[in-house]
């Protein structure tokens, strides 16, 4: 099979109407729901950084997630034309799966035939990691459209032999890696499919595509090697000082199955099914789209080797959500292995099974707690909102870790605390690189008088604590020296928001 099926074997309607039609649906499908989950950790750094005026931003960037420039700075200008509701920030993750479920169909219509092209879209959009990424604020959504197009204009390149597109590839890539520079790992999965594909040794030109994918890799380094150094001495510099978020714990999970299957176990169990099929009918060259074969392989193994083998040759930075953009080529690998039936009703039925071991995970995903192992940051600032009166104050625990800390309500809905007085904060960490303020500390007895003297002229005040770590005898006791005690407790999910009233 050859590196590229010329796409006139496609009558000319369904070259456009495929795409647009997967594209629909992937939308319609990723957008479902999304404005119901309680915004996470996570989602709330994006609004403290899209928040920042431009200037501050970019200050900020300076220190901190330089890797995520390009996507904040976009955030910034979107949450200004369109708000900073849940819908609203998590519709360009909803925009970006469509567009690529599109790219997956166009991508695998060029390797193969039309049924499996369609067959890997409809994967690709109900993929537990995609349905996950298309409703969070964050970049991995776009990552893995961005991979997807780029692998589809690396075969219109090669297939053209013509400069200009060797030009664009370059283009493209440095525009990739730029925008997410862990990205930069395609470039293995691209070079050795060049090299290895089925018939590509054997075909005219050989050399010479390898030669124009080389200096335009070569060239894309170049033009965005300031960003991939930025970002490395960025790494360094937060390892060095310990930085909790610059590593996740390694385990098989998180290897071979989070970074395609998110949570879905089931989905994990049917693909692992299939994919062992599959491994025993590559002999069977008629059955078994080589090229297909070989870059859903590349794609899905070749960046994972590669952030393990960097996290133990420089330092851990190995995280599944970085391999989001790794998911298409397991959706090619999927198809093939479901497409490759001789009977079509035993297609069929393993497409109902994949479907149906997607659903329990696709409605988990967009529960009210769906994020975070469980966020209730919108149902904490919506109570407090709700039940505050103007002149309350609030003290929001900072402690513990960081994706669990009750003081994110305030990063995520700062809406909801108009109007009442943070006697916590002391000043805010974005100066220092740093996304959590510096706040007082309720069992801090250097700073009792502090507090004290915040809190003369509060009759109300709100405070939220995990359940797992509620007000202890000593906090009580801490607060009843500055003449309060607990009026009312509610739950909110993982949180507890006690109202303590002067006596």
């Amino acid at each position: 099979m050859s590196i590229g099926h010329d796409p006139a074997v496609v009558s000319p309607r369904a070259v456009w109407r495929d795409p647009l039609l997967v594209g629909v649906i992937a939308f319609i499908v990723a957008v479902a729901a999304s404005w119901v989950p309680s915004y996470w950790s996570d989602e709330a750094t994006t609004l403290q950084a899209a928040r920042l005026p431009l200037a501050d931003l970019i200050a900020f960037l300076n220190q901190r997630d330089g890797v995520h420039t390009v996507y904040y700075v976009f955030i910034h200008v979107w949450i200004g034309a369109f708000g900073e509701s849940e819908f609203a920030t998590r519709l360009p993750s909803a925009i970006a799966t469509a567009i690529g479920a599109s790219g997956v169909l166009v991508l695998t219509r060029m390797l193969t035939t039309r049924t499996t092209a369609l067959l890997a879209a409809g994967i690709y959009i109900v993929l537990p990691r995609i349905t996950l990424e298309a409703v969070e604020a964050r970049p991995y959504a776009l990552t893995a459209a961005l991979a997807v197009w780029l692998t589809v204009l690396l075969l219109v390149a090669s297939r053209r032999q013509q400069r200009r597109w060797w030009v664009a590839y370059g283009i493209g890539l440095a525009v990739t890696i730029i925008t997410f520079v862990p990205l930069a790992l395609i470039i293995l999965v691209h070079g050795v499919f060049l090299g290895l594909a089925p018939a590509q040794r054997r075909r005219r030109g050989a050399r010479h595509r390898l030669l124009g994918w080389t200096v335009s890799t070569v060239g894309a380094l170049l033009v965005s090697l300031p960003m991939i150094i930025r970002v490395l001495g960025e790494r360094s510099r937060l390892m060095g000082r310990g930085d909790p978020s610059t590593s996740a714990s390694v385990t098989w999970w998180t290897i071979l199955v989070e970074p395609w299957f998110a949570s879905g176990g089931a989905f994990a169990v049917v693909s692992a099914v299939l994919l062992i099929v599959l491994g025993t009918r590559l002999r069977d060259r008629s059955r078994t789209p080589g090229s297909v074969v070989l870059l859903g392989a590349l794609w899905v193994v070749g960046p994972t080797a590669m952030l393990l083998l960097l996290g133990i040759v420089l330092a851990p930075v190995y995280q599944a959500r970085l391999l989001t953009y790794a998911a298409p080529g397991m959706a090619l690998l999927l198809a093939v292995a479901i497409t490759g039936r001789r009977r079509r009703w035993v297609a069929i039925s393993l497409i109902c099974v994949l479907v149906a071991a997607s659903a329990p995970t696709y409605v988990l995903q967009r529960q009210p707690a769906a994020k975070g192992g469980g966020s209730d940051l919108s149902r904490l600032s919506s109570y407090i909102e709700h039940q505050a009166r103007p002149g309350d104050a609030f003290y929001l625990d900072a402690s513990g870790m960081v994706s669990t800390r009750p003081r994110q309500a305030l990063y995520a809905y700062p809406s909801r605390f108009a109007g009442l007085d943070d006697v916590a904060f002391l000043r805010s960490g974005t100066a220092e690189g740093a996304y959590s303020d510096r706040t007082l500390v309720l069992d801090d007895p250097n700073q009792v008088e502090e507090l004290r003297t915040r809190l003369e002229s509060v009759d109300r005040l709100w405070v939220a604590r995990l359940s797992v770590d509620a007000l202890s005898e000593g906090d009580i006791s801490t607060l009843r020296s500055l003449g309060f005690s607990v009026a009312q407790e509610h739950t909110t999910g993982r949180s507890i928001v006690y109202l303590l009233m002067r006596r």
